[in-house]
């Protein structure tokens, strides 16, 4: 806890940063590092079950400077984001959270594509092969370059693009009955069940991907990238056939991020045997006292380490004393409290 501009996001966008490589308040890296200093440095210390039966720690690192960014598990350098993303899984939910419903399918995709990176060892690989094929593709549409080397990357782009498909939609069917459950726990009120609708990025009756590009290639030759592919996947949520963003309020929006958060949470540590961190900035900003206490007792039940801030102490309920630590910070400082 600590007073406005005391640092409290900091310590949320550090831990953040280093389990995804990036921050999620600034898409620039050098805005990260302290003025007149050269580099940011982040470390934790993490206990894990991911792939044993037994606890093991690690030790995390993370050295950005202007020019790269050295990744280190256990004193040993890592060349991947991805492996140190998957000794540290975590979840955020920020004032800005309720935007995933009203923005572009760019934020969607990413909740979705967490749960799958996670979920299926074969995501990551099929994504990077698709995302080379698409800059290559791209590149070469770009450039007006003749349509034998455009469609050189067609296959590749095709193949990757139908097993990530296959991935998202299988992800989505499993998370379903738990966003259900937790939008009923959340949001009782609200008798429609919401319906989870995926868009693959390309026209629903859409029976030959090869085919649709060769029928669109003037097109896309004249706008210059590729216009099809799972890179414009979405999900829209909706309730009795209305977008949620359009039915529900706004402090039903920011409950509705909580159950997709939550949902995610519960899939994850089920298919995988261990829970997520979540990361609350403001949580009292968020949610009123009695849905802040329902979010606090889920995440008990549910075993999820949950960092919060906060203004104030007395705005966010202790319910277990024997597993809570309060810290406050000041210019900066933490120090126990």
């Amino acid at each position: 806890m600590g007073d406005n501009a005391a640092g409290k996001t900091s310590i949320i966008e550090a831990i953040w940063t280093l389990a995804t490589g990036r921050s999620f308040r600034t898409s620039k890296s050098h805005h990260l590092i302290q003025h007149q200093k050269n580099a940011l440095t982040v470390f934790a210390q993490v206990t894990s079950s991911h792939t044993t039966l037994q606890t093991k720690t690690h030790r995390l690192g993370l050295q950005k400077t202007i020019q790269k960014t050295q990744l280190r598990i256990d004193n040993k350098t890592i060349s991947s984001q991805s492996e140190m993303a998957q000794h540290l899984p975590v979840q955020l939910l920020t004032p800005e959270s309720h935007k995933l419903l009203e923005e572009g399918p760019k934020a969607r995709r990413q909740f979705m594509d967490w749960g799958c990176f996670h979920q299926s060892p074969q995501f990551m690989s099929l994504w990077r092969h698709y995302q080379r094929a698409l800059k290559q593709r791209n590149y070469a549409l770009k450039k007006h370059l003749p349509k034998k080397q455009v469609q050189l990357w067609d296959q590749t782009l095709v193949e990757n693009a139908l097993k990530i498909d296959a991935i998202r939609q299988q992800y989505l069917n499993d998370l379903t009955p738990y966003l259900l459950t937790f939008c009923q726990t959340l949001m009782p009120e609200i008798n429609e069940n919401v319906v989870c609708q995926y868009r693959a990025g390309w026209p629903k009756n859409t029976n030959d991907l090869m085919a649709l590009y060769a029928l669109n290639f003037e097109k896309e030759k004249h706008l210059g990238h590729t216009q099809y592919g799972t890179h414009r996947a979405d999900i829209r949520f909706k309730f009795a056939g209305q977008e949620a963003m359009n039915t529900l309020s706004r402090g039903q929006q920011k409950l509705f991020v909580c159950a997709l958060l939550l949902a995610q949470a519960s899939l994850h540590e089920k298919t995988l045997n261990e829970p997520v961190i979540m990361l609350i900035d403001d949580l009292p900003a968020e949610l009123d006292a009695t849905h802040r206490l329902k979010l606090l007792e889920l995440l008990q039940i549910l075993n999820i380490q949950h960092i919060i801030t906060s203004t104030s102490k007395s705005l966010v309920s202790t319910l277990n004393p024997s597993t809570t630590r309060h810290w406050k910070i000041k210019s900066g400082q933490l120090s126990p409290n």
